[in-house]
């Protein structure tokens, strides 16, 4: 027997996390429509069935999108963002479909008590097993909207992620500090689930870095972008969904859902250039520059000096130590070590840290002014003071 070109004895599957947006319309994955649709079937109709309904719905499609008729098949399902739907084929465009919550179990729909006119129910009863179903956190099938979950479930946090070579290198991607205070995440949750707009998957490490009070994800990061064509300079705007119990989700957002926080992000992009140290006509004024604390150089303990600051003053590789003289006149002995590309930066080594703090530099982002003499073919940079101006990035 020859089976229907659609039919598949395996009944293939896929499913879909419920992003901002999947209320009108649901996108089947690409691979999934290559494989087992495309070309295979004329239909511009899906029907869909579910444990919960005895109803066959018909939904319209445009492509790979599942449009007219969704809405009303996730309304009457009390289908929300952050559940996950499962499609089973089974053949001739045929869908089973299953729900799940965001704690990825199942979700159990029960039939509610219907009185009749003939009935010899009492509303007394119905109202009494209405509770306890309630109690069991079980969905009903008379379409009454739920409110349990929708109370617990977070999913209104939206951000835009910059991929950049630094993150790229280390794998790892910092949440910004106010996802912290989001429901959606919990310190005893250690990963987490990155979900692009096809709804393929990736989980990931989540960790917390108290010193500075804020997630960072890990052990994927450049995965992901290269399997989702994301090289560096570009912009991804992700919707944190979770229920703070189970594993959190960062789904990628429709870029008409979150044009307006693109937008700022891009003209933020545009606008934010990066002070150069720019050599002055003066020698002495040329003696000074301005550094600035960062993330990465308490991370990696790293420090580096402008190169243009490092060439116009002399300081060559031939260079191997440089002495660090705090407010206080105390001088410390440091390597000057190499890093950046082909090493051509000149940075502070080790004892950098015991300056920062004795000249009371412990903020991130809080820019000081150093100034260089020699001492015996020495470079020295002697302390002068903190200052309100922008910090010179280097």
């Amino acid at each position: 027997m020859v089976n229907h070109p659609l039919q598949s004895p395996a009944n293939p599957h896929f499913f879909q996390p419920l992003l901002p947006g999947s209320e009108t319309h649901l996108s089947i994955p690409v691979t999934f429509f290559s494989k087992h649709i495309e070309g295979k079937n004329e239909q511009k109709t899906a029907r869909l069935i579910s444990d919960a309904s005895d109803r066959i719905w018909q939904v319209k499609m445009d492509g790979r999108r599942l449009t007219e008729g969704w809405k009303e098949f996730a309304t009457a399902h009390n289908l929300q963002i952050g559940d996950i739907i499962i499609f089973k084929h089974q053949g001739d465009m045929l869908f089973s479909v299953t729900p799940f919550g965001p704690s990825c179990c199942e979700i159990q729909y029960v039939q509610c008590l219907i009185k009749k006119e003939d009935d010899n129910v009492h509303d007394d009863e119905d109202d009494m097993e209405n509770q306890h179903n309630s109690r069991k956190g079980l969905r009903q099938k008379n379409l009454k909207p739920k409110t349990e979950l929708k109370l617990s479930l977070s999913y209104d946090y939206c951000f835009v992620a910059n991929v950049t070579a630094s993150n790229l290198k280390f794998d790892t991607m910092n949440l910004p500090k106010k996802a912290s205070s989001s429901k959606a995440l919990n310190k005893r949750c250690h990963k987490i689930i990155l979900v692009n707009k096809e709804g393929n998957s990736w989980t990931l490490n989540l960790r917390f870095r108290e010193s500075e009070g804020s997630y960072y994800i890990r052990g994927g990061w450049k995965r992901f972008c290269s399997e989702n064509r994301q090289k560096e300079g570009d912009l991804i705007t992700f919707n944190l969904v979770g229920d703070g119990r189970s594993t959190p989700m960062l789904c990628i957002c429709p870029e008409e859902a979150c044009s307006e926080l693109m937008g700022i992000a891009r003209g933020k992009k545009k606008t934010k250039k990066r002070r150069m140290w720019v050599a002055s006509s003066s020698s002495r004024q040329n003696s000074f520059v301005t550094l600035s604390l960062t993330a990465y150089n308490i991370k990696y303990s790293k420090i580096n000096l402008p190169v243009e600051f490092t060439k116009i003053n002399g300081i060559t590789r031939k260079h191997e130590k440089i002495i660090l003289m705090d407010k206080h006149g105390v001088k410390r002995l440091t390597r000057l070590v190499h890093d950046g590309p082909n090493y051509g930066r000149r940075g502070l080594g080790k004892g950098w840290k015991l300056f920062c703090e004795a000249n009371d530099v412990l903020k991130i982002g809080e820019p000081f002014k150093l100034k260089l003499t020699w001492e015996n073919n020495t470079p020295l940079l002697r302390f002068c003071s903190k200052v309100k101006e922008e910090p010179i990035y280097v």
